[in-house]
């Protein structure tokens, strides 16, 4: 545990400026500077988590005002741990490491405070505040505004002069591979960030998805992992004083990342508008990836042997541990995500939560917690509990495992519901309790990061320890030094390869411009030819209202549950409708595209929902969708979902924007084929749906009041089983009917104040068996009743039975009643034949052009009371007129009397 023995370890071969033995200059306060500020944004970051874990079970929690609600406080949970945690983890490390690895001191203690109030009083906390307050990015990990993202770039530039510059005044050929990653993830973020954050600025849709795809990867590949192993690779051999088992392998991985990890970003869009071709060479790239990472994780387990003493005693060094083995299943992992047949079943679900939490926590955030502890006990005048210490690590490791666990299985949940015909609120039902476990399993995660912040403040302090330790291992020191210096010649050569670190670097930055050109310049130019000759010159862009409530829908988050990318794939054509094609993004600034489902796909919302329902959901989507886990947005309304502010107008606009330009080009019945999406056994499956099927969400119109399409649902004609089915109706419609109907069907649900026309009293009417199955199937064009059809055959039957029993048998027809039903007809002519038809059949001659169409008596009866009301006001909402100024009290009652006698009696047995 000495800072001489360390030095000796990573300096062999160099010549030194500095005396035999002495180390050069270390700026320990601005080491603490860094690490009290990686643990105050780590606990602040995963309280961010929490309450975004907590929105999942308790989605009105907090949700009063926009600086609470799920999207920006997931930004800031995202944003926190990259920056504010990692990138001042890594920073306190480079401080204590590269001094020992250059045989130099860091460039300016000045530069330093400058780097650390630009990280922290530049970039984590105004990024906070900016995004909290409404201004943010909507792409993957660039969620802080590019004012914020300006300040990135300079202290990546400034990081260069102070830790690179020290690294090249000595002799590369013999650096330590753990100062290379340095330089690699300093140099190579660097240059990937500001694409990351400004082309899909400049380079709309599917072409912008693409660069957005690679600095998705890149923030992890070519800014957590080097920075996170360089700490590995030095805490290992500084802890054992063993040298690492082969300084050759650790150079080949390294390369070997830089060269392939860039190369990987596009697998984050499998079965997209993008390219094939980019497609399946990011997938090839991942592959190779995951053998670089075997070999990486092996070369740093050899050396453990004979340390298993050292590594269960020493915490540090157990944290590292925990996170290189995480390395190496989390990056097996990626890989396998990404080959196709595992792709189209788990992407967009949680298993890539649970997937990225073990890259962020299990990897990252374990070696990093290693390397400050580590560190920590190598300063003089600090403290460290090592009590605390243990306790925080078994903390961390049993909530992590938890729920990678728990996200992993609820992963696979929500990919069975999206492979079946199920309704999409179904796939939230199933994963609720996995979602409470998450949340909880988040608990022991902030205790033990908590406890890891007390084992650094409490205890005793370690500066005679360091001291008296220093002179125990000198000469077991010397011996691993002598050991590593050998080692680290392995590949040391005469002539032209003792210059083979500067080739491998030129070669690392073509392999960088060479993953930019293959996937996201060329792809970019390919989408561009396609969408020249593909889109409709009529195609309108986005009105100004549409265009502010696109900036609303990025900056609340709203791209991270719900996607804009139908995939080309059976399940999603089949729930969603024809896959998204390149041209339909030709003017999205940036792309919206999304990596996540907890709501469904909203590229095809077009005409889909009306303006009442959307504002209701906006409002509070528990009205019309009773488990929905969507947050309400209160402060775009004034007081109720009837009186609207503009920006939720200019949301509402949006919305329905999506999908209006496929819609209104006809593009559906164009025999085009795109030029660079071809259809191959990779993109359509041995009977995929066809691209122009009707989702089952889209209502279909009706004519007559019901549909020869759709199947008459007849309820059990046998007590028992009817009763049976009744309660089984009952449970479903209190699931997905009673937010809009009622509990009690009298059409008094919480939505129902705010929806026009309301939704339907059911018992204040007899439904026919074929007019009950046709609205199931079909839904109502005009009104916020959806279809139901995606739901098996015996659940629509029990709700038709269930409705049934809504209903209570009125009693037979007085006298005056029928004789007054010639009165009634000849009104009924005159009135209301137009719409209704002069039978009542919806047969009039402008029925078709009316939305929602009008009742058809044959298939409907309303009660007296309600045929009554009818006729007094009308129905809102409705080409339904009141009649009460126009018809006689003696005339109301004869045309009641006349509806009422026009239904029929339902047929056994379908109709014909």
């Amino acid at each position: 545990m000495t800072t001489l023995s360390e030095h000796s370890i990573y300096t062999a071969g160099q010549p030194s400026v500095q005396s035999a033995g002495k180390l050069p200059s270390v700026e320990y306060g601005l080491i603490r500077a860094h690490v009290f500020a990686s643990l105050v944004t780590l606990v602040i970051s995963v309280l961010f988590g929490l309450l975004v874990a907590t929105k999942f079970t308790f989605p009105e929690f907090l949700g009063g005002h926009g600086w609470l609600t799920w999207g920006r406080l997931r930004y800031n949970h995202t944003q926190g741990i990259f920056f504010g945690w990692l990138g001042n983890a890594f920073l306190a490390f480079f401080y204590y490491a590269v001094p020992r690895l250059a045989n130099r001191p860091v460039l300016s203690r000045k530069l330093g405070w400058s780097l650390f109030s630009i990280w922290n009083f530049a970039v984590v906390l105004p990024g906070w505040v900016l995004v909290a307050a409404g201004f943010s990015q909507p792409l993957e990990w660039a969620e802080f505004p590019l004012v914020v993202a300006a300040f990135v770039v300079l202290a990546f530039i400034l990081m260069a002069f102070e830790f690179v510059l020290p690294f090249l005044n000595a002799r590369l050929s013999d650096l330590y591979v753990s100062g290379w990653y340095i330089i690699g993830g300093i140099v190579f973020t660097m240059l990937a960030y500001p694409v990351g954050n400004l082309v899909p600025w400049l380079v709309p849709g599917a072409r912008g998805a693409a660069f957005s795809g690679l600095w998705i990867h890149d923030a992890v590949g070519l800014y957590v992992t080097p920075f996170a192993v360089a700490i590995a690779y030095y805490v290992i051999p500084a802890t054992t004083r063993r040298p690492i088992s082969s300084h050759f392998l650790s150079m080949v991985g390294f390369w070997l990342l830089f060269f392939v990890y860039p190369l990987n970003g596009t697998h984050h869009y499998v079965y997209s508008a993008i390219p094939m071709a980019a497609q399946k060479g990011a997938i090839v790239a991942s592959a190779y990836q995951g053998m670089d990472v075997i070999l990486v994780v092996t070369n740093l387990l050899l050396s453990l042997p004979g340390s298993s003493g050292t590594a269960s005693k020493d915490v540090p060094l157990r944290f590292v541990w925990f996170g290189v083995v995480s390395y190496l299943v989390v990056s097996l992992q990626g890989s396998v995500q990404a080959f196709m047949p595992v792709n189209r079943f788990i992407h967009f679900t949680d298993f890539v939560i649970g997937h990225s939490h073990l890259a962020m926590i299990g990897f990252a955030s374990f070696i990093a917690l290693g390397g400050i502890a580590h560190l920590w006990q190598r300063i003089p005048g600090t403290r460290y509990n090592e009590r605390m210490m243990n306790w925080s690590f078994w903390l961390l490791a049993v909530g992590l495992t938890l729920m990678v666990t728990d996200l992993t299985i609820a992963g696979l949940v929500e990919a069975q519901v999206w492979q079946s015909s199920a309704p999409w609120i179904d796939s939230v039902r199933a994963v609720e309790s996995y979602w409470l476990v998450r949340t909880l399993s988040g608990l022991p995660i902030l205790a033990g990061f908590v406890l890891f912040w007390i084992s650094l403040v409490t205890g005793p302090r370690l500066s005679e320890a360091i001291v008296s330790e220093t002179s125990r291992v000198a000469s077991e020191d010397k011996a691993a030094f002598e050991d590593g210096s050998a080692a680290s010649h392995e590949f040391s050569l005469t002539g032209w390869l003792s210059h083979a670190h500067v080739i491998a670097f030129g070669a690392g930055v073509g392999f960088f411009a060479l993953s930019f050109l293959v996937l996201a310049i060329l792809p970019g130019k390919e989408l561009a030819d396609e969408i020249k000759r593909v889109a409709p010159v009529t195609m309108p862009t986005l009105t100004a209202s549409e265009q502010r409530g696109r900036v609303i829908y990025g900056r609340e988050g709203c791209a991270y549950c719900h996607t804009q990318q139908i995939r080309s794939l059976a399940a999603d054509v089949r729930r969603f409708g024809a896959p998204t094609e390149a041209w339909e993004t030709k003017y999205d600034y940036p792309q919206l595209w999304g990596t996540r489902r907890i709501g469904p796909d909203l590229s095809r919302e077009f005409n889909i929902r009306p303006r009442d329902w959307q504002l209701t959901h906006l409002y509070n989507p528990r009205f019309v969708v009773r488990d929905s886990v969507m947050p309400p947005y209160p402060w775009f309304f004034s007081g109720s979902a009837n009186q609207p502010t503009q920006e939720a107008l200019d949301l509402l606009a949006y919305l329905q924007s999506l999908g209006r330009a496929r819609e209104l080009s006809g593009f559906e019945r164009q025999a085009l084929v795109p030029s660079v999406q071809p259809v191959t056994p990779d993109m359509a499956m041995p009977r995929e749906a066809s691209a122009r099927a009707t989702p089952p969400t889209v209502p279909i119109a009706m004519t007559g009041g019901y549909s020869d399409s759709a199947p008459v649902l007849h309820p059990a004609s046998n007590p028992g089983d009817l009763q049976e089915e009744v309660s089984r109706g009952g449970t479903l419609f209190a699931a997905n009917c009673a937010s809009c109907h009622g509990a009690a069907g009298r059409g008094d649900g919480k939505a129902s104040s705010s929806l026009l026309p309301k939704p339907a009293n059911l018992t204040a009417a007899r439904f026919s068996d074929e007019r009950l199955s046709s609205v199931l199937w079909n839904g109502v064009v005009g009104t916020a009743m959806p279809p139901w059809r995606q739901l098996p055959a015996e659940d629509l039957r029990a709700l038709v039975a269930y409705v049934h029993s809504l209903h209570l048998p009125a009693a037979a027809p007085a006298t005056q009643e029928v004789a007054s039903l010639e009165v009634g007809k000849a009104l009924f002519a005159a009135a209301c034949g137009s719409c209704h038809g002069g039978t009542g059949a919806v047969n009039g001659p402008v029925a078709g052009t009316l939305t929602p169409p009008p009742t058809n008596f044959h298939l409907k009866q309303p009660t007296e009371e309600r045929a009554w009301e009818v006729l007094e006001n009308g129905v809102p909402g409705t080409a339904m007129p009141p009649w009460k100024s126009q018809l006689g009290e003696s005339e109301r009652h004869a045309l009641v009397a006349y509806v009422r006698s026009l239904y029929d009696t339902p047929q056994e047995g379908p109709r014909q």
